[in-house]
């Protein structure tokens, strides 16, 4: 076997925007969307065109289909640097293997700049994790990254949400300023988002069935948040399909927030 172009490293850089997007693009474009989850998705309010647009792909677990994808990738692309591939002992290229569908993380300019893996069961009290291979051969670790979208320098109201699924249909259904992140720990990312726009009213809005970490959110993500004066609200909602009522919008100009108001 002719090694001489294998490079092993024990940390990779995370590759620049435009390659992550071709290299996950060329990816998606290899796998398909299996029928459990496509209705899984129609439930939730998402058109057959949402879905497609958005690329929602399955995520694929037999073994010898993750080589041959990763490996036919590899002849194209460098996947050192991409977050969620990595190389096995025989040198062989794959990818992370669990049971759910691909989420697309897309930026303000429609590239892709990471993947989540939305889970068929629930992991560690989450059903969404990032498509990272940190630690692995050759592997890279993504990072803790956020989706903004409709958000200008006249903003003034935004919905904020630790959901990608349900961020996506935000922005499908209603067109609204949204942002959506996942795992961060602080709020120095959503201040970032939002520095230099007239945001004065955030609506958190979270499915509680599927977030066992709100109070940790609410207290360390919004911590910074409070004191600077915004107007601050949660929203529960059961279903996806929730975001449809009337008053899904209407903010009540809360200055504090300390808990959720539905019942779990």
């Amino acid at each position: 076997m002719d090694k001489s172009d294998i490079e092993i490293s024990p940390i990779n850089e995370i590759a620049d925007i435009d390659t992550r997007d071709v290299v996950y693009r060329a990816f998606l474009d290899m796998l398909k969307l299996e029928p459990q989850h496509r209705q899984y998705l129609k439930r939730n309010g998402f058109l057959d065109s949402t879905i497609d647009n958005q690329l929602y792909r399955t995520i694929p677990t037999k073994y010898i289909k993750r080589r041959l994808i990763a490996n036919a990738l590899k002849r194209k692309f460098n996947l050192s640097g991409i977050p969620g591939f990595y190389q096995e002992e025989d040198w062989g290229w794959t990818f992370t293997n669990i049971k759910g569908f691909f989420i697309p993380l897309f930026d303000e300019n429609n590239k892709i700049q990471a993947l989540s893996m939305h889970l068929d069961k629930p992991f560690n009290e989450t059903t969404d994790i990032w498509f990272s291979s940190s630690g692995k051969i050759n592997g890279t670790g993504t990072k803790n990254w956020i989706s903004k979208s409709n958000i200008d320098e006249n903003t003034d109201t935004i919905i904020l949400t630790d959901n990608l699924i349900l961020s996506n249909l935000i922005k499908d259904i209603l067109n609204v300023p949204v942002i959506a992140f996942s795992s961060i720990t602080n709020s120095y990312q959503i201040l970032k988002a939002i520095d230099n726009t007239n945001i004065q009213n955030i609506i958190f809005t979270i499915r509680p069935t599927e977030n066992q970490n709100l109070d940790y959110i609410i207290h360390r993500v919004f911590r910074d948040l409070i004191p600077l004066g915004y107007n601050l609200e949660t929203k529960c909602v059961r279903d996806y399909k929730d975001i449809l009522e009337d008053d899904f919008l209407d903010l009540y100009k809360l200055k504090r927030v300390e808990t959720c108001s539905c019942n779990v």
